[in-house]
């Protein structure tokens, strides 16, 4: 099966007064058609940066992004807008990402009318109370305005502004981390119903890695602008094999009490290093307990050890 995207070097970095911050530095992977790949990592790793990157929020510093064979960092603007149907995004803060000024109709609407969908008023107002119907809102939402909202609500019209011109891929920036835990939930079901319901493909950013579990049919493991590691959901969490991605793993609570007990959590000293200027070698070489000379002089290449399961690690044979 061919890939709907496909990120090969992706590189963005911002100028700063000391130098070059390398927020995300040299990443590639496939997405295929409606799936769904998770992508996770401490604060400040550069995960919504990368997503931003992909659908050219952010202008990428170098790399490819195809999409359907279609190169989008060559594009120009004309072309960028027509391709700008199939990509959209949810935004980690659903107050925020929505202007208060707007009604839910206008909020909806705008990628309609930007686009020029809608050949008039009525069949504009029909297709948003579709939309509102789709994620659970009714039409007496329409004419309300975001702060009318509970935080779920809010992020449901986000969530009904990003199908407004059907797109075939979704990023979601942490859609849930400002929600309510009883409300997450609610918010990951809509996202996978709709999935099946209209074969979407998502790029699922989120710190949660129980969440991301669930709904990830493969997950990639990111520090510091450099990807850690990718395999399948299942294969990730039941056989971690980078250093970084066992430290993660091991936090998560286990609701059996005597397992969790039998469990041994893996600590990490210190804090990220800054991404500004960042020393050769290993971006994780600071923190791991494994760490040996190669790891400070050269940056471990990005190698398949089994069959769609890559690490970034001088020593995986040896630590696993």
């Amino acid at each position: 099966m061919e890939p709907i995207i496909r990120a090969k070097n992706i590189k963005k970095y911002f100028k700063v007064p000391s130098g070059n911050l390398l927020a995300v530095d040299d990443i590639s992977f496939d997405i295929f058609e409606g799936e769904t790949l998770g992508l996770v990592g401490e604060s400040g790793c550069g995960k919504s940066t990368a997503g931003r990157t992909v659908i050219r929020l952010y202008e990428p510093t170098g790399g490819e992004l195809f999409f359907k064979d279609k190169d989008v960092f060559k594009m120009n603007k004309r072309e960028l807008h027509d391709v700008r149907k199939d990509f959209q995004m949810i935004f980690q803060d659903p107050y925020a990402s929505l202007n208060p000024r707007m009604t839910v109709l206008d909020i909806v609407a705008e990628p309609l009318d930007v686009h020029g969908i809608p050949a008039n008023s009525k069949e504009r107002y029909e297709r948003v109370i579709q939309l509102l119907d789709r994620v659970g809102l009714s039409e007496e939402h329409a004419m309300r305005f975001p702060h009318e909202f509970s935080g779920g609500q809010r992020q449901r019209v986000g969530i009904a502004r990003s199908l407004a011109t059907e797109p075939k891929f979704i990023v979601c920036d942490e859609p849930i981390s400002a929600l309510d835990v009883s409300i997450q939930a609610q918010v990951v079901n809509l996202l996978q119903d709709l999935q099946d319901e209209m074969g979407l493909t998502y790029l699922f950013i989120a710190h949660d890695l129980s969440m991301v579990r669930y709904i990830s049919d493969r997950v990639a493991v990111m520090y510091l602008g450099k990807f850690m590691e990718l395999a399948e959901s299942e294969e990730l969490y039941n056989n971690p094999m980078h250093p970084y991605t066992k430290a993660l793993l091991s936090a998560i609570p286990v609701p059996d009490p005597a397992i969790q007990r039998a469990r041994k959590r893996i600590m990490l000293e210190g804090d990220v290093p800054s991404p500004i200027n960042v020393k050769p070698g290993c971006r994780f070489v600071e923190r791991c307990s494994y760490a040996k000379d190669i790891c400070r002089s050269e940056s471990p290449e990005f190698k398949e050890y089994s069959t769609g399961h890559f690490v970034a690690c001088h020593l995986t044979e040896e630590i696993n």
